[in-house]
C-alpha cells in the first residue's frame, strides 16, 4: 500500500476529561459483547452534553447467582427509567438515541492517566432538572 505522508499534517491532540458533574447522555450505540470472563455483557457509547469526548459503561449480565441477577436487574432498571426506556426491553437498537442523565467523574487509570467515568444514571426526575442537550457548539436542544 502506498500513501505520501506528510509529517506536517501531524498535530498531538490533547484530549482534557469532561469535568465532574451531572450530565444529560445520549446512547449512541449498544454492542452486545462477551466479556473476559466468557459473559454477555453491553457496551454502551454515551454522547455527553456539552462535551466532543464520548464515555463508555459496560454492563454485565451476570446470572450465575441470585446476587448477580439481583444488580444486574438493578442496573438495568437504572438505564430503563434514566432513559425512559420501557421496563425490561432488551432490543437494544431501541435505546439508540434515547437521552438519560449520568453522574460523571474522574479517575486516574493504571497509567497514570486521568479519565472521565459514569459513575452511575440519574433517575429520570433529576434527568429534567438538567440543562437541555447542548452539542457542544452553540446550538441547545430541548431533550
Amino acid at each position: 500500500m502506498q500513501w505520501n505522508y506528510n509529517a506536517e499534517d501531524y498535530k498531538e491532540m490533547e484530549f482534557k476529561p469532561i469535568a465532574p458533574g451531572k450530565y444529560r447522555v445520549r446512547i449512541e450505540t449498544v454492542e452486545e459483547t462477551t466479556s473476559r470472563t466468557n459473559k454477555p455483557m453491553l457496551k454502551i457509547t454515551l454522547a455527553v452534553s456539552g462535551e466532543s469526548s464520548r464515555i463508555w459503561y459496560y454492563l454485565l449480565l451476570d446470572s450465575s447467582t441470585p446476587q448477580f441477577i439481583q444488580w444486574t436487574n438493578n442496573k438495568l432498571g437504572r438505564i430503563y427509567d434514566s432513559f425512559d426506556i420501557p421496563a425490561g426491553s432488551m432490543n437494544t437498537s431501541e435505546w439508540e438515541g434515547k437521552v438519560g442523565g449520568a453522574l460523571i467523574d474522574n479517575e486516574t487509570d493504571n497509567n497514570g492517566t486521568l479519565r472521565a467515568r459514569l459513575k452511575y444514571f440519574l433517575k429520570r426526575e433529576e434527568v429534567l432538572t438538567l440543562p437541555f442537550w447542548n452539542e457542544g457548539k452553540d446550538d441547545v436542544v430541548p431533550f
